[in-house]
């Protein structure tokens, strides 16, 4: 059985889209512990690091023959790999020259024969730098010919995301397409854990309207905005399922007994955020006096390689004497997940900063501007609860003293609040696993529900 994952953003630098496609890959396993998973990418070697066991596909190869991992690659330790390719992110950031994946197999060749292990890897590194880059984890993606390719795939799976919107629209256009293609094809789609809204550029909400009825199931992350915006492009209602956020279960695991005693901190500046260095800087100093009153480190949960979270994150923690955080630009989804579990409270302006605290029931403060970051806090608000995840708008004049309060509030209720934040999280894995369960029946043949459509393409 193939079965082929597409997480709309492809190079695997943010955090929270590879603890979903991560959570995904963990559920269908459970159904399916025998099928080939393949995963759309434009970075395979982080593809294959970040999701062991799985098959990256380039957008432009969908339903091609596949090659399993490098030799190197399956003997080399995981965190090898990690710390190899961490040390490609820094001579690219320092040099300006890129490492191909060909190069790194001839730096571990290098590695494997020689018996100096230290001589062997400077001899290789020269070599590298010394030849052409080759862009292999910058593939272009393009629309083959409608994707006949995707035939050849027993379930389609959309992963999920908060790409579903206007401002991801160079994202979502191509998902469409993807749909349509596996739909006509015959093939069982399925979007999962999906972020939905604001909707209402005109060409998305017309092709939505063309593709979205014909999906065999669409899971949503909240009630409040996605379902009736779904409800307004005709989505049947029974195939719309609400399940939370997939990457809740990661964190819920995670969860240690005691609450931990940090003040984490997630951070994007972005145009679709509409947070700036102004905001920034009015809640540095709320930040210090309330974690210096608490004598509490500030720790680091950075989601975003690509928008530079940390930088924003370093910005906020500067001249603050304890702090948390890690060197690596590539963290696996787990270790995120872990250091936010020593925080007793969360302060996040990213969705999965937030998810990766509330899921192990540690109170959010959640900081929010732009109506699309609005709409996500609000839904986590909506589903584990206001009084565990409060929203704050970051161009209130009164941030600074509503900032203030709301980690007051936090920080003295974290222990009272944990146990409904658990039940709330513990819930909505529930519904995630049932909806999953559907999945496995409709694609099994049990549900009743077409998986056809063909004719309407």
């Amino acid at each position: 059985m193939r079965i082929l994952l597409d997480q709309a953003v492809h190079d695997h630098r943010n955090a929270g889209n590879n603890a979903l496609l991560l959570a995904a890959l963990k559920r269908l396993r459970c159904f399916w512990p025998e099928a080939k998973f393949e995963v759309i990418s434009i970075a395979p070697h982080l593809c294959r690091l970040l999701l062991p066991g799985t098959y990256p596909v380039s957008p432009d190869n969908i339903g091609g023959a596949v090659a399993a991992p490098g030799r190197f690659q399956q003997l080399m330790p995981r965190q090898v790999w990690s710390l190899l390719l961490e040390s490609r992110e820094m001579i690219r950031n320092r040099t300006g020259i890129t490492v191909s994946a060909g190069q790194l197999h001839s730096l571990l060749s290098s590695l494997l024969k020689q018996g100096t292990k230290h001589a062997a890897q400077n001899d290789a590194l020269k070599s590298s730098l010394s030849a052409a880059p080759e862009h292999y984890d910058l593939v272009t993606a393009k629309n083959a010919g409608g994707y006949p390719g995707l035939a050849a795939y027993h379930l389609y799976v959309a992963s999920g995301g908060g790409y579903m919107c206007d401002d991801d629209k160079r994202f979502l256009i191509p998902v469409f397409d993807r749909l349509a293609a596996a739909v006509a094809n015959g093939v069982p789609t399925v979007m999962v854990s999906q972020g939905v809204g604001p909707l209402d550029d005109p060409e998305l909400v017309a092709r939505a309207k063309q593709v979205l009825p014909f999906v065999d199931f669409i899971m949503i992350r909240e009630e409040r905005v996605a379902r009736p915006i779904l409800d307004a492009i005709g989505v049947p209602r029974d195939k719309v399922l609400m399940t939370g956020d997939d990457a809740i279960e990661l964190a819920y695991n995670a969860h240690k007994k005691e609450l931990g005693q940090g003040i984490g901190l997630s951070l994007r500046i972005a145009h679709y955020t509409a947070v700036d260095e102004e905001h920034v800087n009015r809640i540095r100093p709320v930040l210090h006096r309330v974690a210096s009153r608490f004598r509490a480190e500030l720790v680091a949960a950075p989601i975003d390689v690509n928008e530079a979270d940390m930088t924003y994150i370093e910005a906020v923690m500067k001249g603050y004497s304890k702090v948390s955080k890690n060197w690596r630009k590539y963290e696996f989804p787990e270790d995120i997940i872990r250091r936010v579990g020593r925080c007793r409270v969360m302060v996040s302006g990213t969705f999965h900063g937030a998810v990766f605290a509330l899921g192990q029931g540690i109170p959010v403060v959640a900081l929010s501007k732009s109506v699309y970051q609005t709409i996500k806090a609000a839904g986590l608000a909506a589903e584990f609860g206001e009084s565990g995840c409060q929203v704050i708008d970051v161009s209130d004049v009164n941030l600074e003293k509503r900032l203030e309060e709301a980690l007051n509030f936090a920080w003295s209720s974290a222990v009272d609040l944990r146990p409904r934040l658990m039940r709330n999280a513990k819930r909505q894995i529930d519904l995630g696993n049932d909806a999953y369960t559907k999945i496995f029946d409709m694609v099994e043949g049990n549900s009743g529900i077409s998986t056809g459509g063909a004719s309407n393409y």
